[in-house]
């Protein structure tokens, strides 16, 4: 059975304040139990133990029993394509960047959908594209494509000019690490848009 959680899922999965606090503790110090990472979340095990599990199914921690306790590592698996990649921009937006945990989800946000996904990609390969041409590049209906359109336009993702979208052209390291990941991995998620 292959082992391909998507972008849009994984972005998903991410976009949830627990599971990011979660992963913070992990990040910050790996190896330590579920409880332990309860404890520092401020919320009930069973909750961190759910939290956890999600994240590792998505390829972004290890996970490591000893006797009767399970330690989170942020090791991403490397047969889950762009794990790595989305563990160390997250990484980044937290450690280093020192992003909430609202403007950490409010960018993931742009990711959690694959026709938001088709979008970009049109846009990636195509510079500029007017709604009408969207719609029929990415199959999505008007009323949906609209509903995405707005979404991405609020994270500046995309931008409008004159009845023309485009990628935002200020982008931030996040956006571009999400725009490579796109271009890059388009056969795992698009032909989810197709159905």
């Amino acid at each position: 059975m292959s082992y391909h959680p998507t972008i849009w899922r994984t972005c998903r999965v991410l976009a949830n304040e627990r599971r990011l606090r979660c992963l913070e503790v992990v990040l910050r110090q790996p190896g330590l139990s579920v409880g332990e990472i309860a404890k520092q979340v401020a919320i009930p095990e069973n909750q961190a133990s759910l939290c956890l599990r999600a994240l590792q199914a998505r390829g972004l921690l290890s996970a490591r029993r000893r006797s009767r306790w399970v330690h989170y590592f942020p090791s991403p698996d490397p047969l889950v394509p762009a794990a790595a990649h989305i563990l160390a921009v997250v990484s980044q937006a937290i450690l280093t960047a020192k992003w909430s945990a609202d403007r950490i989800i409010h960018h993931l946000t742009a990711y959690t959908h694959p026709r938001r996904l088709t979008v970009l990609h049109c846009l990636l390969m195509k510079d500029s594209l007017t709604t009408p041409v969207l719609a029929r590049e990415t199959h999505i209906s008007w009323q949906a494509l609209t509903r995405h359109l707005n979404k991405l336009s609020e994270r500046k993702m995309i931008v409008d000019n004159d009845a023309a979208w485009s990628l935002h052209p200020d982008r931030d390291f996040f956006s571009e690490t999400f725009l490579q990941l796109i271009a890059q991995h388009a056969d795992l998620w698009v032909r989810n848009t197709m159905n």
